[in-house]
């Protein structure tokens, strides 16, 4: 089904069909992306950063779509969600609002309800450009590295965050619930699988507005946030969908009411 981006699902590879402003289209192209493109749209987590945060177990990095949805009672009597708040406060866990396999995994990184907790600071956007089972190689956020627990050899457990460099890590587990699970399996990453981490580069990132954007990421790495406007002239669709009969620019039409 073909849609605009506005309206597209998060955390699945879209192609892009069609691009109906040519101004748009024209800053797009600059950027490297055409029709027949692909991209990936995030949800709300990535307009937040990961926090490396420290707890019953030393310092972890809690990726910030759980950090949104862990509460902390802090010592000046404030509640708020753990990715807002301030370096070298203090606190403890109050509640969490993710499900029960998140809170679990959570356990993993000593964050749990009633548990002392040091923000320590927020962490820039990156992506880690890694190789899997020595064999395809792609770029995650530093926010899907962080979700990923396992071990090089002789080392003991973390996160694939703090993986070694250019040495084999087994994926032990995934931190989270079923939409990062499924999401991260597309990529081919799932427990057992081995990851060799070659290289963390700066994410490039451009155009970010002042209200709520929609934010998608090119397998390029460039992140990109666009504007609701913006993202109601691209058309796209999901790259495992089998192609329609309806053409692109008539379901934009029928989405606009003809406007």
């Amino acid at each position: 089904m073909y849609s605009a981006l506005i309206d597209a699902p998060i955390h699945t590879d879209l192609t892009l069909l069609e691009i109906t402003r040519p101004e748009l289209a024209s800053w797009l192209q600059r950027l490297g992306l055409f029709v027949g493109s692909t991209i990936i749209r995030h949800d709300e987590e990535v307009n937040y950063h990961p926090v490396r945060v420290r707890g019953k177990k030393g310092d972890v990095v809690v990726p910030a779509g759980l950090g949104i949805k862990v509460i902390v009672h802090s010592e000046t009597g404030e509640r708020k969600p753990l990715v807002e708040m301030k370096k070298k406060e203090k606190g403890h866990i109050e509640t969490m609002s993710c499900g029960r396999g998140c809170i679990q995994a959570l356990v993993h990184l000593g964050i749990e309800e009633d548990s002392d907790v040091e923000f320590i600071r927020t962490l820039p956007h990156m992506d880690y450009v890694t190789l899997i089972d020595r064999n395809v190689r792609t770029r995650m956020s530093e926010g899907e590295a962080s979700r990923l627990w396992g071990r090089c050899e002789g080392e003991e457990e973390t996160q694939f965050y703090f993986a070694t460099k250019n040495k084999p890590f087994e994926v032990l587990e995934i931190i989270g619930g079923r939409k990062i699970h499924e999401h991260l399996k597309t990529h081919g990453i799932e427990p057992r699988v081995s990851l060799v981490l070659e290289q963390v580069e700066q994410t490039r990132e451009l155009h970010k507005p002042g209200e709520t954007p929609i934010t998608i990421s090119s397998p390029g790495g460039l992140r990109l946030y666009l504007n609701p406007a913006q993202a109601g002239r691209i058309i796209v669709k999901s790259t495992d969908q089998e192609t329609e009969s309806l053409s692109p620019g008539q379901h934009y039409s029928d989405n606009e009411g003809g406007k």
